[in-house]
């Protein structure tokens, strides 16, 4: 689900946009605002299925609210009748928002009264390819970068060290990838490491949550000043898309930056707004990968995505010469 989406549809379907904060990340809710609404900071949570067990965890108690701290909003892409009816009663705005589908719910602002919300959505399911059912294994597409990055043979005690897994899952991950590697004397070893690339690019799913913006500033500068704004705030982070490939293996000058953080974060105190997907410049998304952030590094003063990830970024948003480019070097150096 897009952040921005959600409040692109707000803004057109209800007059309530953001209002910009005067800091960013962990101590920066967002704040909305609307003709019939006052001003309210928001404390904004994501999720994807939401029950009512779920939602008590989000409320807070009269006197917090009291004490003027961010209301709790909780973003779902679907929330079963008893939840909307539980978050009602507790006190929490929720806004679900599916893929594809309008935008509803209800918004409790500062003075506690409600504003009902039925706001179609700018955002087209269709351009998103579909998620996979299951259980997504981390765990085996982070033995496939190990493996892509050094085709030394290794056993799988060694594998298993490298990626934090057992040696039975390592084993059961080898098992799925049978057709890209091999057994050797040595231990184990990339065969083919283009038909590697490739099982892994169609799997690896794109992160659910994340936010669009737009900014007048470059990439590069962009992506910078965010960076920084982000540390300030103890906000983790991993550059990744054009600009970390720009740093891997400059190809052609970057048109919008795409970093990783583990929460979202409001990007108006370092001049971006909220835009469609189509229009921004700027991406921030939360990883579901949870070696995603761990394995960053830094580099020129920022961090940086695992640069196979970095190819992944690349290859999702259709950046195929940047993305062939970076894989070529990555294999070179291998």
């Amino acid at each position: 689900m897009l952040m921005s989406d959600v409040f692109v549809a707000l803004a057109q379907a209800h007059g309530i946009v953001f209002r910009p904060s005067p800091a960013l990340g962990v101590h920066a809710p967002l704040t909305l605002t609307g003709p019939d609404m006052p001003a309210t900071p928001y404390d904004v949570h994501t999720t994807g299925a939401l029950y009512p067990s779920r939602v008590r965890r989000y409320s807070v108690d009269r006197y917090a609210l009291a004490a003027a701290r961010p209301r709790p909003l909780v973003i779902a892409a679907s929330a079963t009748r008893a939840a909307r009816d539980t978050a009602l009663e507790v006190g929490v705005s929720l806004l679900v928002a599916p893929d594809g589908g309008p935008v509803t719910g209800v918004l409790i602002d500062a003075s506690g009264r409600t504003h009902v919300v039925d706001a179609p959505t700018a955002h087209e399911a269709a351009d998103e390819a579909p998620r996979r059912s299951g259980r997504t294994p981390w765990g085996a597409y982070a033995l496939a970068i190990s493996l892509l990055h050094d085709p030394t043979p290794r056993s799988q005690a060694a594998l298993a060290c490298e990626v934090s897994l057992t040696q039975p899952r390592v084993s059961q991950a080898l098992r799925d990838m049978h057709a890209f590697v091999a057994r050797e004397p040595a231990g184990w070893a990339v065969r083919d490491s283009d038909q590697l690339a490739r099982w892994l690019r169609d799997r690896y799913p794109q992160p659910r949550t994340s936010a669009t913006w737009l900014t007048l500033d470059a990439p590069v500068l962009a992506t910078r000043a965010i960076a920084g704004a982000l540390e300030d705030a103890g906000v983790r982070y991993a550059v990744t898309g054009q600009v970390a490939a720009d740093s891997y293996a400059p190809w052609a000058r970057p048109t919008r930056t795409t970093i990783w953080a583990d929460q979202l974060v409001d990007l108006s105190a370092v001049g971006c707004t909220p835009a469609r997907a189509t229009d921004a410049t700027v991406t921030i998304a939360v990883p579901d990968d949870p070696y995603a952030l761990q394995d960053a590094t830094l580099r020129g003063g920022l961090h940086l995505a695992d640069p196979w990830r970095v190819w992944l970024t690349l290859a999702q948003d259709g950046d195929d010469a940047a993305a062939d480019r970076l894989r070529e070097k990555l294999v070179q150096a291998a």
